[in-house]
């Protein structure tokens, strides 16, 4: 008998995602996080919560998506270019940022 405690479903939704990228040589995208993901999944109904007629997530289109996107058409998963080019923006974003409050403070 084991000792560990069943796993929630939302639990199990989020180890399939995180199982499903380390498959797949896959990353989460740095603004996603599985269990929130999980929530979403199952106020779906079990679907893909971002695109309709997708039947479950994650869906059989992931690959393809990633390799015409970089990402599936959700945003949960991406490859490492996508990953590296996400970072580079988010980099120019803040250093605008702070651009724009030294010349306001100024």
């Amino acid at each position: 008998m084991s000792s560990q405690p069943a796993l929630t479903q939302r639990e199990q939704i989020a180890e399939a995602i995180i199982k499903f990228a380390r498959e797949n040589n896959l990353e989460i995208h740095p603004g996603q996080e599985p269990l929130k993901w999980a929530d979403l999944v199952i106020k779906k109904g079990g679907v893909c919560p971002c695109v309709p007629g997708r039947n479950h997530c994650p869906c059989e289109f992931v690959l393809g998506d990633i390799k015409e996107l970089g990402r599936c058409r959700c945003g949960l998963f991406c490859n490492d270019a996508y990953i590296e080019l996400y970072n580079k923006l988010q980099g120019e974003k803040s250093s605008k940022r702070w651009t724009r409050k030294l010349k306001v403070s100024s």
